[in-house]
């Protein structure tokens, strides 16, 4: 197992790299000793072995971290024969693509015909007991202990939405039926809390840091969200027209001649002021980090763009938040508040999922603020970037230099993507860019260097980085916190290799894997053998609650399932290996 770099030396004690560089220090000095100095060179080497040119030349690195994901005898060993059975079986179903694409149909007209009952029990016994982890909190301990045997945490997600009984009394100015959304969200906020509590009680219970995930659009309107999103769009739109020479800093000048010729007039004095108030470090330069967070504070009802300051900017298609929007943005604010204060309380890292490209700024933003308020010691709040969007890595990087500028620590979720065939859509009916990368190829590259560049920063080593850093900065960085969510065998070995590179330990690394629960079993089982925080993202809620969910995941994940090739040849290599045994494997 990989603890930092370790060596081994022939004839030697193992060493790792530290202490083998006293070694080599403790020798030096004790070589530089007088000959006639006969203590001086017994006590600086009677602690420590002889290391001779002989020994030096047979130092490796040690790679105790190589995974296998070949061997079904490890990675399936917690399966029963049934299990693997059952696996193939729904593999093999979800293969069939005109059956996953009608799933949702099929499903609402057996529930039509026979009720609940029957389809219910029998999604049950296959695909829920195969990609869930129950239906309540109490069930899912026995499958949390399973994993935790072998090295695996969890990641919980109460799959269920809230069910509103009643439309409540509106507030004035509101409708009843808005009044019901945001009763509705309140009730959703109550369900992610009660998973934080399923999940702070797993983790205790299996040792394991807790997780927990939560979808910005159950706690407030997703028309709000693209609202604020269209809004941060132009914002940084209007830096880029104003940055004349194009190189990301944005001058007094420029921001002064920018507002003039867009038909300002205010004075030259009123202009300097506005400019002041933005740049944030007071070093006559705003980069887009200060022009964002500046101009976009955490109440948008303070924020300079909606004032008479910047009409001249704003065009014929930009409209104010009015007073009801900025109502539900700040009740949305306050509701994700108190469950990141409740996640920090209880020591569970909340996973602020990813959404389409269309609401992606909004919910970034949102991320940001709670890790500036919550991501100060450990990280908490963990944001998410699908690395099939062109912008993905531009993003990643503009985040961690605002978490060294304010001071907290950054965290990351790094996916490749969940919503491309509706993302491609609607560019196309709405006339925009596509923002997806144009293959699967570039998109693998994507992700594979966003995850280089986050493991380099969290390790780096650079002399010159240590003496600019305060030792505060440093222990900052080095919490730095990443899970990577794939099913890709060479992007974790990649992963994997640059943690070695970097000398992270996989235990206490700060870096962790994750899958889904029910798929690539011989990929989480491999890392949890060798030590590394691995996790699979375990989904709960009643069936029918959760049927919504599970046929939406079904349809997202459809290419990944018929793909599924590799996973099916180990299930059906294990089992052949079992048969004559004519007993199930035990955990």
């Amino acid at each position: 197992m990989l603890h930092s770099r370790g060596y081994v030396i022939s004839g030697v004690k193992r060493l790792d790299g530290k202490q083998l560089g006293k070694h080599v220090i403790r020798l030096a000095k004790a070589s530089d000793a007088s000959p006639h100095d006969k203590s001086a060179r017994s006590k600086s080497t009677s602690a420590i072995p002889v290391v001779t040119a002989q020994h030096v030349e047979h130092i490796r690195p040690m790679n105790d971290w190589k995974l296998n994901f070949e061997d079904t005898t490890q990675s399936l060993a917690c399966k029963s024969s049934y299990e693997l059975a059952l696996a193939s079986a729904i593999f093999q179903v979800c293969s069939i693509q005109p059956l996953v694409k009608n799933a949702k149909d099929m499903y609402s007209y057996a529930t039509k015909v026979l009720g609940h009952g029957i389809p219910d029990a029998v999604v049950r016994a296959s695909f829920f007991k195969h990609f869930c982890g129950g239906e309540s909190s109490g069930d899912l301990k026995p499958v949390v202990q399973k994993l935790g045997v072998h090295g695996i945490g969890a990641i919980l997600d109460y799959a269920a939405e809230a069910d509103v009984a009643h439309t409540p009394e509106a507030r004035p100015g509101m409708s009843a039926s808005a009044e019901a959304m945001e009763q509705q969200f309140e009730g959703n906020a109550r369900i992610i809390m009660d998973a934080i509590d399923a999940a702070s009680e797993v983790s205790a219970s299996g040792g394991k840091e807790g997780f927990t995930a939560v979808k910005l659009t159950g706690m407030g309107r997703p028309e709000m969200l693209s609202r604020i999103s269209s809004i941060l769009t132009w914002l940084r739109q209007t830096f880029a027209r104003l940055d004349d020479d194009g190189n990301g800093l944005l001058t007094q000048e420029e921001f002064i001649k920018g507002l003039s010729k867009a038909g300002s007039n205010l004075s030259h004095e009123e202009l300097c002021s506005i400019y002041q108030s933005i740049d944030a470090n007071k070093d006559s330069m705003v980069d887009v980090t200060d022009w964002m967070d500046s101009l976009w504070p955490s109440d948008p009802k303070f924020s300079l763009i909606f004032t008479s300051s910047f009409k001249h900017l704003q065009g014929p298609q930009f409209r104010s938040l009015d007073d009801e929007e900025c109502y539900q943005y700040q009740t949305m604010l306050d509701r994700l508040e108190k469950l990141a204060a409740y996640a920090e309380l209880k020591g569970v890292k909340l996973l602020v999922d990813a959404e389409q490209s269309y609401m992606q700024p909004a919910i970034d933003h949102l991320a940001l603020v709670l890790m500036r308020r919550h991501n100060h010691e450990n990280p908490v709040i963990f944001n998410t970037y699908q690395c099939y969007l062109v912008d993905s890595f531009d993003r990643v990087k503009l985040d961690v230099q605002r978490a060294e500028r304010y001071g907290f620590v950054f965290a990351a979720k790094v996916v490749r993507g969940a919503y491309m065939h509706q993302e491609r859509k609607l560019a196309a009916e709405q006339g925009y860019p596509d923002p997806i990368h144009p293959n699967i190829e570039a998109t693998h590259k994507n992700f594979d260097a966003v995850v280089d560049f986050l493991i380099s920063r969290k390790g780096q080593m650079d002399p010159e980085t240590f003496k600019a850093e305060t030792e505060e900065e440093t222990e900052r960085r080095k919490k730095l916190a990443i899970m990577i969510a794939s099913h890709n065998e060479e992007s974790i070995l990649k992963a994997a290799e640059k943690m070695n590179q970097m000398e992270i330990s996989p235990a206490q690394s700060g870096i962790y894997f994750g899958q889904l629960q029910g798929m690539c079993d011989h990929v989480s089982f491999a890392l949890g053998k060798k030590h590394f925080n691995v996790y699979k993202y375990l989904p709960y809620g009643p069936v029918k609650e959760v049927m919504p969910y599970l046929l939406r995941r079904l349809e997202e994940n459809s290419d990944i399932l018929a793909g599924v090739k590799k996973q099916k040849k180990l299930i059906m290599t294990e089992l052949s290996r079992r048969l004559g045994w004519r007993k199930h494997a035990s955990c």
